[in-house]
């Protein structure tokens, strides 16, 4: 087993401990824990017999099995990248509504006051 293989591993386990903690927590619900103890299995496997996906790596025509990987990674990261984005914006439109909101409230209050 090489260096970076047991640095991967030891890295998997960190986040199935991780994964365990918020479980703990009742953070996540059934369905998230499945797929993050599945994707961090799925990892070790990986990281520990890499030629699994030397079959994947030839089909779709590239040299080495960490050529698919680092494209694939990248693109899972500029997914979740852009995804995050556009999450941020919908919910700061959404906090700058519920703060206007807030405010009107406030200020038909206040009005209400200084004509008494």
């Amino acid at each position: 087993m090489s260096l970076f293989q047991i640095i991967a591993t030891l890295f998997a386990l960190f986040m199935l401990y991780v994964v365990n903690i918020h479980r703990r927590k009742l953070q996540l619900n059934s369905a998230e824990q499945l797929f993050w103890y599945a994707l961090w299995i799925a990892f070790i496997i990986i990281a520990i017999f890499p030629n699994l996906l030397l079959g994947v790596a030839r089909l779709i025509h590239f040299e080495r099995v960490f050529d698919l990987l680092v494209v694939g990674s990248s693109m899972v990261i500029t997914t979740l990248v852009v995804t995050n984005y556009f999450l941020q914006r919908e919910n700061n439109r959404k906090l700058e509504e519920v703060i206007r909101t807030f405010a009107l409230k406030e200020a038909d209050k206040d009005q209400g006051k200084s004509t008494k």
